[in-house]
């Protein structure tokens, strides 16, 4: 029963403001997928928005990711925007390597302060040097907005 209140407060704060992000507000949470992690995204505008991921691969190498993408979104009425960007990703590992990420995905806001998102992000290396062996990340993912 204690637990009803901090329940009751939860539900006003992700039902609390409107649907579409503001500039200057800010969104954290989590990704899963390939890579997973903590994501958070920092609004410019009403469509614009800079992104960072620090995630860790599932896979045998284990490898730490950091990404961050600049976006442009393009919203519909019902909450629902398609968005695309360009960024990098590092991946921290013995052989350190530097990608460049065009990511591609849908976020959705179910609640006034809660987004959906799905995303992939094809790469390219860069470093330790360019070549035509392309990756994809992707994930889906939940975030809060402050």
């Amino acid at each position: 029963m204690r637990y009803i209140p901090t329940m009751f407060l939860l539900v006003t704060f992700l039902f609390s403001t409107n649907q579409t992000a503001n500039a200057q507000s800010t969104e954290l949470g989590v990704i899963i997928g390939e890579p997973t992690g903590v994501s958070a995204k920092f609004w410019t505008s009403g469509r614009t928005a800079v992104d960072l991921g620090v995630a860790w691969s599932l896979g045998e190498s284990g490898n730490m990711h950091l990404h961050s993408d600049y976006l442009w979104h393009f919203w519909n009425q019902s909450g629902l925007a398609f968005y695309t960007g360009l960024g990098g990703r590092l991946i921290l590992n013995d052989d350190t390597q530097l990608a460049a990420r065009i990511p591609l995905g849908l976020q959705f806001n179910v609640a006034r302060r809660l987004g959906l998102f799905f995303e992939l992000a094809p790469t390219l290396p860069i470093i330790p040097e360019t070549s035509s062996d392309f990756d994809i990340n992707g994930g889906a993912g939940l975030r809060i907005r402050f």
